[in-house]
Parts: structure tokens; C-alpha cells; sequence
């Protein structure tokens, strides 16, 4: 059912619509609106009108790649469509890129052939026994599938819920969401007291949160399993960049190493931050202006990320990322050379001028295209595959090409993040002191203030994600030697 052929027929992705920003209506103003017409599902005679036309923050109202489906006999599916043309108007939660549209128009359709194959009626919620209602025969379906997952049971029921509770608000039918599924209302508690209603559903399977173990020598960062490369490694990575890398390839590294930014942080960064930023480097210089730029106690500049600016991070999130004015004066060497002026030409030629100067992101690929595409970017809607970084992976490969077989081969562009907390741990451990008899001096920390430091510097929210790494970082090198003694013997008993 999950991988049904008769998919591939059924479900199409329409590359554009057009007119998105009219409301219609059953009353004429003739002398502005002559024309009318009829819409499907209206009663005989029925005739409407478009009543008035919206001012968008963005000219374009159209919609982009937007999921169709189809009946069995060929004909559109018109429930089916009209709830996915309004999540992608409404940038509905779970329904906001194309990729997630395009999923959970595929779970849908894949509910659709469960009704048909069963010959259920999908509208048909008259039956006194749950049992008997098609969403109750999915569930149990989902359940006893042993190809699906907890996890994606859930997903596949909350899409057609969404679907229902859609159609409940539509003029012409009647559904009961009530007796499409039970739900009950909660309340969400948070550790800063703020709460939030929640709906529970009854057509969901308990998914058990026992995250699996964190191996030796790493540490979980939301979600990712990181590992500090050890200070021999950092440095043979350092001297790779330098020998073997281009320019930006370098700076795209250095920006992660030393800054603890993401790559969707780094890759979405414009021509405007840079500029922001080395208006300090240029006062400090001698320049008379006054610096737009803020500097941090230690010296770094310090450039805020977040939606409004264009900068990408994870969850959406506002940061503060801290440059070394060392790095930022070598950014913006690069931004002024010949080479980086020439992958903006190619950018221009490619798009036009849909991207200010200003707003020019600051690393391009060889042939003109971004690394990752920031959700500010005017081609964001119109673009069916975004760059997402897949330039990191290209980036790792190469690396593998010319350090020594001591460094790990499980690196990833993110172990950079956990390097750069461990440079951290490394510079500001000397300063703590434990005795609290003893008044600080100028520059000493009292303990549990170097975990605030990281933490801001890493932007974690919980401040337990933080300790995990101060944990890992106590003993840090026996720890990597006791698992790459482990990996050792492990390998010799396979016979490798």
C-alpha cells in the first residue's frame, strides 16, 4: 500500500498557479465585475464574482509546486486538492516547503486507495461503530503494518485529520470531525511557565522517546551525535585547508571552526553582514566613522542571525554569531577579489537581478548558485529542489583525500561546532576558580560560569545540552583512546 504503482499516475506536482489574491462572492458590482461564473460544488444557478483583490507583502501570488492528485476514473481529485492548495496559501504547520506538501500528499493519496480497495466511502462517517468509519479501518490498517513505523502511523493519521477538519469548515459538507477521530484537549507546561493547548488524538500509537546511546567520545547537540576532533587533528585539518582549499572552501571551514555556526548559518550569510561587520575592523584601523558593528568583551564581532536578515538557523532561532576580526578581514578580502565578483556576475546572469548587492550571498559555487538557499530568497517559493549545503559533503570528501589515515573517517562539516566548543573548554578551564574563599581576579571565572559562556556561544537552549559537552571534554583524551582502542579490537575480531 505504502509504494503503490498506481501512485505514480495519481499524484502530479503542478509547477505553478496563478491568482491567488481574490475573494469571491454571490454579490455583483456590475460596473466593476461584469463577468461572472460558476464554480464546482455550487448549487444550480449559483454565480459568483471576485469581490475584492488583496494587497500581498510580495507581488507574485502565485503558488509553486503545489501537489495535484486524481481520481480513479482520471478525473481531479477535488476534496483532496482544494485542502492541499490551501495549506500551501496558508504555510500551515507541517505543510510550509514543497517537500513536506509533496509527503503528505502522498500519505493522503495513499488513504484515498486504502478507502478504495476497502470500498469505503472516504465522506461517509455515518456509521454508529467506530469500527465501521474509514479512518478507524486506516488506523487499524496502519497498526498491524509492519512496514510502517510508530512514528509514521502518527504522521499519516494526523494528515487526515488535517484533511477532515478542513472539509468540516467547507460549505457543503457534512462531516463530523468528532466522529472522524476523538480528541481531548491538554495543556503543554513549560520550564519558563508558559503553557500551550495542545489536542490529542486517539488515532496515534505511543512512540517511545529512549533516545539510543550516545557513543564514546561523543556528545548529542539537538538531535546530532558530534565529536570534537583532538587538538593533533584540528591542526592537520587546519594545515589541509590551507594547502589543498580554495579560498572560500577554506573560509566556508573556518567560519564553522570558529564560530560554532551551522552550515546553513554560514552558506546564507550576505554581502551586507560582512560589510556590517568590517565597519569595526575599519574604525579600528584609523578610519573616523562610528562602527555599526558591536564587539563582545573578547574582542569578536558579533552579528545577529535570524529571519529578519536573512541569515538561516536551525529552527529558525535567533543567534548571535562571534567573529574574530582575523577571520572577518580575510571574508572580506575574498568578497572584494576578482574571483567572488565573478561567481556574482554568473549569479546575475542565471537570476537577473532578483538579489540586491547588498543581499548577494557571500559564498557561490564555481557556477554561480548558492550553497543553501535562505527562506528570504524570492526564488524560495519557485524553486522545486533548494540547495540544502550538499556542498559540505563534496567539501568532506576532498578532505579525505589528503589527511593522514589517523583522522577520523566519520568527520562530518558539524564536528566543527563540537571543535570549536572544545577550543572554548580548552581556553576558559585555567580561568575558573574553585575557591570560594578566594576573591576573583580580573579575568577568573567562577565555576559553572565557563557552561554559561558555551552555552550562549553555542546557542542552546537547555542548558543540560551544554553540560553533556563539559562532561565529554573532562577527560576528553583518554576518552578517544579508549574508543579507538575498543574500534581496534573490534576490528581485528572481523578480520579487517
Amino acid at each position: 500500500m505504502i509504494r503503490d504503482i498506481r501512485k505514480k499516475e495519481r499524484l502530479i506536482t503542478l509547477r505553478q498557479l496563478d491568482y491567488n489574491a481574490g475573494e469571491l462572492t454571490t454579490i455583483s458590482n456590475l460596473d466593476s465585475h461584469p463577468i461572472c461564473f460558476p464554480l464546482e460544488k455550487s448549487e444550480d444557478g449559483e454565480e459568483y464574482f471576485i469581490a475584492r483583490e488583496y494587497s500581498l507583502t510580495i507581488p507574485d501570488d502565485s503558488v509553486y509546486h503545489i501537489p495535484f492528485m486524481f481520481n480513479a476514473d482520471g478525473s481531479p481529485w477535488y476534496e483532496g486538492n482544494l485542502f492541499f492548495y490551501r495549506q500551501s496559501i496558508d504555510k500551515a504547520t507541517g505543510y510550509e516547503t514543497t517537500e513536506e506538501l509533496r509527503a503528505r500528499a502522498s500519505m493522503l493519496l495513499d488513504y484515498k486507495l486504502f478507502c478504495e480497495d476497502s470500498s469505503l466511502d472516504f465522506l461517509d462517517f455515518s456509521s454508529s461503530r467506530p469500527g465501521k468509519r474509514p479512518t478507524y479501518n486506516f488506523f487499524s490498517h496502519l497498526k498491524h503494518n509492519e512496514k510502517v513505523s510508530d512514528k509514521n502511523v502518527n504522521k499519516r493519521t494526523l494528515v487526515c485529520y488535517d484533511f477532515y477538519k478542513f472539509l468540516a469548515k467547507l460549505p457543503g459538507f457534512t462531516i463530523d470531525i468528532n466522529r472522524v477521530e476523538k480528541t481531548t484537549k491538554a495543556w503543554l507546561l513549560f520550564e519558563n511557565g508558559a503553557s500551550k493547548e495542545v489536542e490529542l488524538r486517539s488515532q496515534t500509537v505511543r512512540v517511545s522517546h529512549i533516545a539510543k546511546e550516545v557513543p564514546l567520545g561523543y556528545v548529542r547537540d539537538e538531535g546530532e551525535d558530534l565529536r570534537p576532533l583532538t587538538n593533533d587533528q584540528r591542526d592537520e585539518l587546519i594545515e589541509v585547508l590551507n594547502s589543498k582549499f580554495t579560498v572560500d572552501e577554506r573560509l566556508i571551514h573556518l567560519s564553522a571552526l570558529n564560530t560554532g555556526a551551522r552550515k546553513q548559518s554560514i552558506l546564507t550569510m550576505r554581502r551586507k553582514h560582512i560589510r556590517h561587520l568590517t565597519s569595526f575592523v575599519l574604525a579600528d584601523d584609523g578610519i573616523s566613522q562610528k562602527p555599526e558593528a558591536e564587539i563582545a568583551r573578547d574582542g569578536t564581532l558579533m552579528l545577529k542571525a535570524n529571519r529578519h536578515n536573512g541569515i538561516d538557523t536551525k529552527f529558525g532561532k535567533s543567534q548571535t554569531l562571534y567573529f574574530p576580526k582575523k577571520l572577518i578581514e580575510q571574508i572580506k578580502l575574498y568578497d572584494d577579489s576578482n574571483e567572488a565578483e565573478k561567481r556574482r556576475k554568473l549569479f546575475r546572469d542565471l537570476h537577473g537581478d532578483i538579489l540586491s548587492d547588498d543581499d548577494m550571498y557571500l559564498f557561490l559555487s564555481t557556477r554561480g548558485n548558492c550553497h543553501y538557499m535562505a527562506k528570504d530568497d524570492p526564488r524560495f517559493r519557485k524553486v522545486k529542489s533548494r540547495p540544502k549545503g550538499e556542498h559540505t559533503d563534496y567539501l568532506k570528501n576532498k578532505l579525505f583525500k589528503y589527511v593522514s589515515d589517523e583522522f577520523p573517517r566519520d568527520f562530518t562539516f558539524h564536528w566543527q561546532r563540537a571543535t570549536f566548543a572544545f577550543m572554548l573548554y580548552q581556553l576558559l578551564a585555567p580561568l575558573v576558580n574553585y575557591d570560594s574563599k578566594v576573591e576573583l581576579k580580573p579575568g577568573q571565572m567562577r565555576p559553572g560560569d565557563e557552561i554559561r559562556f558555551i552555552q550562549q556561544r553555542l546557542h542552546h537552549a537547555n542548558r543540560e545540552t551544554t553540560e553533556h559537552y563539559l562532561k565529554l571534554f573532562t577527560n576528553f583524551d583518554q576518552i578517544v583512546a579508549a574508543q579507538e582502542a575498543y574500534e581496534d579490537r573490534l576490528f581485528e575480531g572481523m578480520g579487517f
